[in-house]
């Protein structure tokens, strides 16, 4: 969409450019019509750009949270941590801190983060 957006801006600034040539050769008619279609172009390319824009911020506000929650089989202390590449319910991830035993993910869930209000 970007690529788009960016073209339909390029060749409206190629028509608005079109458009002072034709004013400049005398012929206004045609140098009018240029200078609106230019004008319409670029107004709905940088209106396409800034939606998008402000739609890539609020879809990074809204982002749920994933987080691991890692069990010991032993003596269940619990620990929940953010999400790491790779894990998976019953890997395997290390040492209990309290008695040693064995931790595994028990649990991969998304948190929802709210959207913070401007």
């Amino acid at each position: 969409m970007i690529a788009v957006s960016a073209a339909v801006l390029l060749f409206s600034g190629f028509l608005m450019y079109q458009a002072m040539n034709y004013a400049q050769a005398g012929n206004l008619l045609q140098g009018g019509v240029y200078g609106l279609a230019g004008a319409v172009g670029i107004a709905l390319s940088v209106n396409s750009l800034t939606n998008m824009r402000r739609r890539m911020v609020y879809l990074q506000h809204v982002a749920a949270k994933v987080l691991s929650q890692v069990l010991c089989a032993s003596c269940g202390f619990k620990v929940v941590r953010t999400f790491s590449t790779g894990d998976y319910v019953t890997k395997e991830v290390g040492q209990c801190q309290q008695c040693k035993g064995s931790m595994r993910v028990d649990l991969i869930y998304a948190e929802d983060i709210k959207p913070k209000k401007d």
